[in-house]
Order: C-alpha cells, then sequence, then structure tokens
C-alpha cells in the first residue's frame, strides 16, 4: 500500500507515521510539526483530524469520535478511524473519515 500523505495545509506530512514520532519528539522536548485538531487532505482522498487518545484506542477503531473543543478522541459513536497502531492516553495520531 503506498504512503498516504497530506495535500493541504501541511503539505507532505506523513498521514502513516502516528503517534511514535510524536512520542520521540514529545519526550524529548521537541514540539511536532502537527497541532491537536489540525485537519488535512489525504492523498487517498480522505480528511485526517490530529488528535489525543482520550482513553485506549484499538488499531484501526472505525467508530471514533474527536471533540472539536479539546481535540481528545474516544473509540465510540463517531465516524473517524484511529490508525493502525492502538493508542493508550495522552497518544496523539492522525484519525480519519470519508470526505464525501
Amino acid at each position: 500500500m503506498a504512503t498516504k500523505i497530506s495535500v493541504q495545509p501541511l503539505i507532505g506530512a506523513n498521514l502513516d507515521n502516528n503517534n511514535i514520532s510524536t512520542l520521540i519528539n514529545r519526550n524529548a522536548g521537541i514540539a511536532a510539526s502537527a497541532r491537536v485538531l489540525d485537519e488535512v487532505f489525504g492523498s487517498d482522498g480522505k480528511i485526517y483530524v490530529y488528535a489525543e487518545a482520550n482513553g485506549a484506542i484499538p488499531a484501526s477503531t472505525a467508530v471514533c469520535t474527536i471533540a472539536a473543543a479539546t481535540g481528545l478522541a474516544t473509540a465510540t459513536g463517531g465516524a473517524y478511524t484511529s490508525p493502525a497502531t492502538a493508542l493508550i492516553v495522552g497518544d496523539r495520531a492522525w484519525f480519519s473519515k470519508a470526505s464525501v
């Protein structure tokens, strides 16, 4: 499968490289390039929102909700899909959904 990348506004952001690089950057005290609630269109035609896990979220969960006020993601009741990596509280990752 081809790597999904952002086509705007974070041109070239690798949407497949989810929480691992963010955790490394956060632990090293280096700011990540994406901020919670950043939203981009991917080369696969989906919308991606960068959010923080509000609890454990299994890999590829297809019913995630992202709170618009806080950027916290939960594993129930929504239209977003979590990345193919399991998340724990505080992990940040790109969540996707269909753009149409």
